[in-house]
């Protein structure tokens, strides 16, 4: 059976055994990565982007390294920027420099790097984890939280996002990431599912960060429920976050759609 059979299989007994969605939402809150990365970002929203984040409990914070300095004031939230965004495309030694300034001179606490998908793709595929591996050894060494972003609208199947995925547990992360959120296919259930079963088939402990046009409640509630079916586990931020913007207004107060 292939990943797409098995991910329409998979989508079916969720829809059989749909869980109260007023548990799904405070669940949800307390797994969002919220996220601003727009890079002319105005003070007053860094501002308002902290204060929803300590008033809702969420995971983390994730806004561009730029930004990082104004994110002074968080409650027990966790700090995350970004390297090698968005493009994958930067070299190792730039990409190395950028997140050792960054962790030395600011309190970060994770990073989403993008992997040099790109590379990957046109056969450089060893290149492009030996780029990887090095970074997160820098992010190992000083306990900093390592989101690998895979860019999985860039795979042809489903079954080449298992397989990088499979390599990338191998190769070193605590969190596989779908999307940047910058490429025109974002997060899709069926690109989560594979990742999902690559972390399921490895002893490896590895996490899942689902993103890139995220917005509805219905839409992570999905996700999270895909993550529980395949891995057997309550979702919790310490293995499943889920990277958004807006969705977070969307669960405390819905508009109309």
């Amino acid at each position: 059976m292939n990943l797409e059979a098995e991910f329409l299989i998979a989508i079916g007994e969720i829809n059989e055994n749909v869980k109260d969605s007023e548990i799904l939402k405070t669940e949800a809150i307390s797994l969002i990565d919220l996220t601003l990365l727009h890079e002319n970002a105005s003070s007053e929203a860094l501002d308002m982007l902290m204060k929803k984040a300590n008033f809702y409990h969420v995971a983390a914070i994730c806004v561009l390294p730029q930004h990082v300095k104004a994110m002074t004031a968080l409650a027990d939230i966790k700090l995350a920027t970004v390297v090698n965004f968005p493009t994958g495309n930067h070299s190792l030694t730039e990409t190395l420099a950028e997140t050792n300034h960054l962790l030395s001179n600011f309190p970060i606490q994770e990073i989403d790097y993008v992997f040099p998908y790109q590379n990957y793709l046109h056969n450089r595929e060893q290149e492009a984890l030996t780029h990887c591996q090095q970074v997160y050894t820098l992010c190992e060494q000083q306990k900093i939280t390592f989101k690998v972003i895979l860019e999985t609208g860039a795979f042809p199947t489903l079954e080449s996002i298992y397989d990088v995925s499979c390599r990338l547990i191998d190769n070193g992360c605590n969190f596989i990431k779908t999307s940047t959120g910058k490429f025109k296919q974002g997060a899709t259930p069926s690109a989560a599912f594979a990742i999902l079963k690559a972390i399921e088939a490895s002893d490896i402990h590895c996490g899942l960060k689902v993103s890139g046009g995220i917005k509805l409640p219905a839409q992570a509630f999905t996700y999270m429920c895909l993550a529980e079916h395949v891995l057997k586990s309550n979702v919790n931020k310490a293995w499943f976050r889920i990277g958004a913007s807006s969705l977070l207004d969307e669960l405390v107060n819905p508009s109309v759609h």
